[in-house]
């Protein structure tokens, strides 16, 4: 899975914006976040200015797939609903 797919599951699901961030920064409060990173990518949440990391990703698709299922359980804890494919 490529980047963009994540975004485009994560927008049918109507998941807010501001759950996540896709551009390495740390978005508008609390949500998980994804970016390439050295040898790979990162897979964080951001909360009070700060990276947390989440999971570190050999590559793009384990990356998306973490990304998926971090915001999906963030969706079910908030009482939000769930992404379909991030359980």
């Amino acid at each position: 899975m490529r980047l963009a797919e994540a975004v485009g599951r994560l927008r049918s699901a109507g998941v807010p914006e501001w759950f996540y961030v896709t551009d390495g920064g740390l978005g508008t409060g609390e949500c998980v976040g994804i970016e390439p990173v050295s040898g790979g990518w990162s897979v964080y949440y951001s909360e009070r200015g700060r990276k947390s990391p989440l999971e570190r990703c050999a590559d793009e698709d384990a990356a998306c797939r973490a990304l998926l299922w971090h915001v999906d359980r963030m969706m079910r804890e908030s009482g939000r609903g769930s992404v379909p494919g991030g359980n």
